[in-house]
């Protein structure tokens, strides 16, 4: 089986949101609210 690795960038695409609010997310950031993190969360877990 071969796995592609999912990007920063890919997640942000998906979900229309920058790569700076999803890496933020991402690293648990206070800037970000807890309904964004848990999108990008789930999403990263897919």
């Amino acid at each position: 089986m071969k796995f592609e690795a999912v990007t920063i960038k890919d997640i942000a695409k998906a979900l229309s949101l920058s790569t700076s609010t999803v890496s933020r997310a991402l690293r648990d950031s206070y800037e970000i609210s807890s309904a964004t993190k848990k999108i990008v969360l789930d999403m990263q877990k897919r």
